[in-house]
């Protein structure tokens, strides 16, 4: 982190050719993806052609349509099918959303994709989620490991503390913020959907 703010993200480089292949493997238009995530053509389109990077909120909406995790992101390789996977805190694959302030940690390396995947966050001070609440797939929980973090659930706001949780089912709209004067960092577990 630098001054507050994140830097550019080698991991996003080829983001726009993994959103177009993944579009054009499913057989969508960028019309038909716009359709079915409430994002924008002209947004998709952008993206596609690295001239912006998605915001949390289009990333989680064009994953869900396209029916993959927040991963893709991250890297085109998908998870292997093993019994057991290592991270190793040097080589894990890392995000950075400098729109937001937020860095991810990947957790789960190369293991395929199933019920649980886990992201590091660090976020700078008055670093929030967005504007629009998220809704999504599945059931996430967030462990703060240091600072603060507010969360608003279906309406109803929870602000939690270095060694506090919270587990909802992301079906209902929610947001985050980071409320600590400093950096926050949290552990984030999703289950059966979207993670990042």
């Amino acid at each position: 982190m630098n001054d507050g703010r994140l830097q550019r993200a080698p991991a996003l480089e080829g983001l726009g050719t993994r959103l177009r292949d993944l579009r054009r493997a499913r057989g969508l238009s960028l019309g038909d993806l716009a359709a079915i995530s409430g994002v924008p053509p002209s947004t998709i389109s952008k993206i596609e052609n690295r001239q912006m990077n998605p915001s949390l909120v289009h990333a989680i909406n064009m994953a869900e349509a396209l029916n993959e995790n927040l991963g893709f992101l991250i890297d085109e390789r998908k998870g292997l099918d093993v019994a057991f996977n290592v991270v190793r805190s040097k080589t894990r694959a890392t995000l950075d959303l400098p729109e937001m302030s937020l860095r991810l940690e990947d957790l789960h390396g190369n293991f395929a994709p199933g019920i649980l995947e886990a992201r590091l966050g660090t976020i700078a001070a008055g670093a929030a989620s967005g504007d629009e609440p998220m809704r999504h797939e599945g059931e996430e929980l967030c462990h703060v490991l240091d600072g603060a973090i507010g969360y608003i659930v279906d309406g109803q706001r929870f602000d939690l503390g270095a060694g506090d949780t919270i587990q909802f089912k992301c079906s209902d709209p929610h947001s985050w913020e980071n409320t600590a004067p400093g950096t926050t960092r949290v552990l984030w577990v999703f289950s059966e959907g979207l993670s990042f």
